[in-house]
């Protein structure tokens, strides 16, 4: 049914028309309403409900013939408890009330926050109950809720927060960026001053590609901020949030700072180590050629001495050098055969003169089951047993020290490997246990004394402390004052790579050490006449015609003129450095059918610099101070490959 065209009251103009809705009419209203609509009674029971309010309460509940406000439980806000509601209120004033917000909680457990209108039903002038529109809040309250948490977070934000439009005029800025702007005291410059210089620029790059910019630093007074920049998605605006990262940048300074300084001390401690090896070069090649002189005891004697003064500074320098590389981060461990007897042996032989000076005994003790022969650093095992031994028959003045090896389980991760476990104890003077805190520190010895009594730099236990835990191993002491001490340690190498054995053939070679036909021609290139009269006296001695150079330039022009069999080679000269000098030789060697051996002398002892060498296309390495079996192997080694 329809609505129909009435008349209308006399009220209105002849011929004016109005629309009364009809039942049918009121119906499609209700049920095509986005609210809930419930219609009561006088009483406020529910006489009928619209598909929305039958969703509020739920579509399986019957809610007909129930009172509404024992349903709902709505009361006017201050009303609330007097016992007041809105329906009877309506009911007796006859006008329309309204509850702008309420909790509802359904018999499911689901809360609802609700606005509820009540609408007085009238017949014949009698109030016969109320039409009831409930509107659901819930969605539309978080979504504020939302808004204004975040206005909260960033009002409360420690950190500046400004947005600003498509223009890039500013639309807000919270009170962090405000209270910035006052303790940078930039009032008078305004907030575009607290802002990176291009600012325009990085705003319409941010809403041109859509994507944030970030981390762009901005100093301003004392202070450094980091902005970063973000597009607010569909809208036409960009939020910009800061950061004060002044004390970040300053740590960042102050490291890089310290990591210069490093880099510094390593070139300084590398070139000071190169330095010091130039002399000791000529010191300790001298006093080898002294020693096969026609001598009397007590120059001899004197020799001797000076030879073993000029080892114990190298032994320094080398301890400076490895400490130097741990700092650094780049002490590394080789992998090459180990024949662990004869390590032990070599450090022992070592040690022994000054064993035998004290009257000491020397004892070493492998269990069965420790494999003889294995694969790890050689050299730097043999350096830890040789700084221990060592320390053990240096403060040890009467008694034994004794060496022992043991094997052990190895660790579950790492199957194929050996454990190791070591011991060197001695009947010495001990420590107690406040100097054993302080052991393995680098420049720590058991007590100032120590070091003016027996030697040394309080380097050498730290640096085998880290080349113990480099093997995967670890390092303790026992000791008792007076009574001795025992150091303890454990290093993980590999098994022993089984070779097949082969066999030789018939004919017979001739040992390297045989020098068939006229001596070999060798060309030495250095510019401290020192060392080069050492080298050519070495050379002489082994057999060798000797020539010398000054420079790379010289050796350049001379390996022109003279087919040596060999050069040795000064890394760093004047004019041309021996890697250049290398370099021209073997470029010059492309047009020609042969290869001059080139070995490189160098007071450098790093990994890193053999590496060089032989990049610039050296055939090996020979670090000063150069020893005359050292010369002789490299020297056999390399003219074996003409």
């Amino acid at each position: 049914m329809s609505a129909q065209p009435q008349p209308e009251s006399n009220a209105r103009g002849p011929g004016q028309m109005t629309w009364l809705p009809t039942r049918e009419d009121t119906f499609l209203l209700m049920e095509a309403s986005g609210d809930a609509v419930f219609v009561t009674d006088r009483s406020g029971r529910i006489l009928s409900v619209n598909p929305m309010a039958q969703q509020l309460v739920g579509r399986t509940r019957d809610v007909i013939g129930q009172s509404f406000q024992d349903l709902m439980d709505c009361r006017l806000p201050e009303a609330k408890g007097s016992g007041v509601i809105p329906f009877q209120q309506m009911m007796k004033s006859g006008e329309v009330t309204m509850v702008p917000s309420h909790q509802w909680t359904r018999g499911d457990g689901t809360r609802f926050e609700l606005s509820t209108t009540f609408w007085p039903r009238v017949q014949l002038a009698e109030r016969v109950g109320a039409v009831i529109v409930t509107r659901d809040l819930t969605s539309a309250m978080e979504v504020q809720r939302d808004v204004q948490r975040v206005a909260r977070l960033a009002e409360d934000s420690p950190n500046p927060i400004v947005e600003f439009d498509g223009a890039g005029g500013m639309l807000y800025a919270n009170t962090a960026m405000v209270e910035l702007l006052t303790v940078c005291g930039a009032l008078e410059c305004g907030i575009e001053a607290m802002l990176p210089p291009d600012l325009e620029g990085i705003l319409k790059d941010c809403l041109r590609t859509r994507s944030a910019t970030c981390r762009i630093e901005h100093m301003i007074a004392d202070r450094v901020l980091a902005w970063s920049f973000f597009p607010l998605g569909d809208l036409d605006q960009i939020r910009a949030y800061g950061l004060d990262v002044t004390a970040d940048v300053a740590l960042r300074r102050a490291k890089d700072v310290a990591e210069e300084s490093a880099r510094a001390k390593g070139i300084f401690l590398a070139t000071m180590s190169h330095e010091l090896r130039t002399p000791m070069n000529g010191v300790l090649g001298c006093t080898q050629l002294l020693q096969d002189t026609s001598l009397s005891d007590a120059q001899r004697q004197l020799l001797q001495t000076m030879h073993r003064s000029a080892e114990a500074l190298l032994v320094l320098v080398n301890d400076i050098l490895d400490f130097s590389k741990i700092e650094a981060g780049k002490m590394s461990l080789e992998t090459a055969d180990v024949h662990l007897h004869s390590l032990i042996d070599d450090v022992l032989t070592l040690v022994s003169e000054l064993a035998k000076k004290k009257a000491l005994e020397l004892t070493v003790e492998v269990a069965p089951e420790v494999p003889g022969s294995l694969r790890g650093d050689p050299v730097r095992l043999r350096q830890i047993l040789f700084n221990l031994v060592g320390n053990a028959i240096k403060f040890t003045e009467r008694g034994r020290v004794a060496v022992a090896v043991t094997l052990q389980q190895a660790p579950s991760h790492l199957p194929e490997s050996i454990l190791l476990a070591w011991s060197i104890t001695d009947t010495g003077i001990g420590m107690t246990e406040e100097q054993q805190a302080r052991l393995f520190q680098a420049y720590s010895q058991a007590e100032a004394s120590t070091a003016r009594k027996f030697g040394g730099t309080g380097l050498g236990l730290m640096i085998c402390r880290q080349l113990v835990e480099l093997m995967g191993g670890e390092i303790a002491v026992e000791s008792q004052a007076g009574k001795g001490t025992t150091f303890r340690y454990t290093t993980l190498v590999l098994p022993a790579i089984q070779r097949e054995q082969v066999q030789p053939v018939a004919t017979a070679v001739s040992k390297p050490e045989v020098r068939v036909g006229s001596p070999k021609r060798i060309l030495v290139a250095d510019d401290n006449e020192i060392n080069q009269v050492v080298a050519c006296k070495f050379l002489q001695k082994l057999g060798f015609e000797v020539e010398s150079a000054r420079n790379g330039r010289e050796a350049l022009e001379a390996a022109s003129r003279t087919p040596y069999d060999a050069i040795l080679m000064d890394c760093e000269m004047p004019e041309m450095d021996g890697y250049d000098a290398t370099r021209a030789i073997r470029q010059r060697e492309m047009d020609q059918d042969r290869h001059i051996p080139v070995i490189a002398l160098t007071g450098h002892a790093s990994a890193d610099d053999e590496r060089v060498c032989l990049e610039a296309g050296m055939d090996g390495v020979l670090t000063k101070p150069v020893t005359l079996p050292a010369l002789r192997g490299i020297l056999d080694r390399v003219l074996r490959r003409l």
